[in-house]
């Protein structure tokens, strides 16, 4: 997928979700930049969202009053205080911010407006806080380029130490000061594999060795299987557009559908290797869900097809909704259930996916009329390398992962099955 880009002024552009990072040293070319980057943002009909100090907001009211009085009363600006946003009455808590975060820009997001963001990061006086701004903004750069917002982060350049600052240049694709602006030349967010820390590590090893020596060979074979899967589904598409028989069509139609679904399981296992083995796939970002449940639920659709299951699916939760969490994480959520749900189901059973807003959660919902599953199979249902039925195939480790990910994404599963009478799974996530 190309990378799109996003006016910063009328003739710069900036990579879309673009994290600039700026250190300043002098206070009145500060605010200068905080009017430039505002007046950018009226050329280009953009809305802003400010987020600073009184004392700066003031010397801006003071500068550029008018003009923001016009912006406010057109609904397109907002000022926040950083010392509410960063909650700096408290310990310095990545995932509390990131609340904040999503609470702001979430009525942008619903209203689909193009918004900019401009936050002068402050803290209180407390242990480590040098090393939390640093693991903070490594985790805001993955947060603001999933949502497609440019963020400018801002401290005050003669607090913060230069090796801090080097290791945030990392985390920032744009460096600025009072009067450059460039490319961090430290950033680096190639597709690249990255290798986990040592005490990760090691908790890998005594945790999933097992798991992953299986998965070794798939991920050695994947690219091998995958080509020619490639080459047989277009062949397929080629004989369609020159073939009128139905009874063929049906049948190229079938290939299409299984060349998809033994696609989509090879990249499934590979994704759940890189899950399990690297540290960055367990970040918490914010996301947009609709985009994930339309992906999944077409795999899955394709899918049950090859297996003459009729997937009915019905979404009705907000088109921009974001929530906390990966956007791989969720694919791995929903395509294990409904993949699940597929496999332990006779052939033309129904398996039915909702999602909806209860009680200020989103609920996933998958529902299937299959073999169901006794009071102790349930018991064991999360065990890792536990499987339910061991006539189908399956390494045991899937809804392992996906309990492991619903906490991690702070949210609840709950199983409802009896043998015959099918399965019911309702997940909840805070909204």
């Amino acid at each position: 997928m190309a990378t799109r880009s996003l006016p910063l002024t009328k003739k710069i552009n900036v990579t879309e979700g673009s994290h600039i990072l700026y250190f300043y040293r002098d206070a009145e070319q500060y605010i200068e930049n905080v009017i430039s980057f505002i007046q950018s943002a009226i050329e280009l009909n953009q809305k802003v969202v400010y987020i600073d100090n009184f004392t700066n907001y003031a010397a801006l009211n003071a500068k550029f009053g008018s003009e923001i009085k016009q912006m406010i009363a057109k609904g397109s600006f907002e000022y926040i205080s950083n010392y509410e946003f960063y909650e700096m009455y408290g310990d310095f808590h990545f995932e509390r911010v990131l609340n904040n975060f999503k609470s702001t820009v979430q009525p942008y997001v619903d209203k689909q407006q193009s918004v900019r963001v401009w936050g002068h990061v402050d803290w209180s006086e407390q242990e480590n806080i040098l090393d939390k701004l640093h693991t903070y903004e490594c985790e805001c750069d993955l947060t603001v380029s999933e949502i497609g917002f440019m963020t400018v982060c801002c401290y005050n350049g003669r607090e913060v130490p230069a090796y801090i600052q080097t290791e945030m240049m990392r985390s920032h694709e744009y460096f600025m000061t009072d009067n450059d602006l460039v490319k961090s030349s430290l950033y680096n967010q190639s597709k690249e594999t990255i290798f986990p820390s040592l005490s990760t590590q090691k908790k890998i090893e005594s945790d999933v060795d097992f798991y992953k020596q299986k998965l070794d060979f798939i991920h050695v074979v994947a690219h091998e299987v995958r080509n020619p899967l490639t080459v047989i589904k277009s062949f397929a598409a080629i004989l369609k557009s020159e073939i009128e028989d139905e009874s063929k069509l049906s049948k190229l139609s079938l290939i299409e559908d299984y060349s998809v679904a033994i696609d989509h399981e090879i990249h499934h296992i590979i994704q759940t290797e890189q899950m399990i083995t690297t540290d960055s796939f367990w970040k918490l970002k914010l996301v947009k869900l609709i985009p994930i449940l339309d992906e999944v639920i077409e795999i899955m659709t394709i899918k049950g097809r090859t297996q003459n299951i009729h997937l009915r699916a019905n979404i009705d939760i907000p088109n921009n909704i974001i929530v906390r969490g990966n956007i791989m994480g969720y694919k791995l959520i929903i395509s294990n259930l409904l993949s699940n749900a597929i496999k332990y189901s006779s052939e033309n059973d129904n398996v039915y996916f909702y999602s909806y807003v209860e009680d200020n959660h989103i609920v996933l919902e998958v529902k299937d009329e299959g073999i169901g599953m006794s009071k102790e199979q349930l018991d064991k249902l999360f065990t890792k390398y536990q499987k339910m039925h061991e006539e189908h195939s399956g390494q045991g480790i899937g809804l392992y992962m996906v309990n492991k990910l619903v906490h991690h994404f702070n949210g609840t599963i709950k199983v409802k099955s009896a043998l015959g009478k099918g399965t019911t799974i309702k997940i909840t996530f805070p909204k």
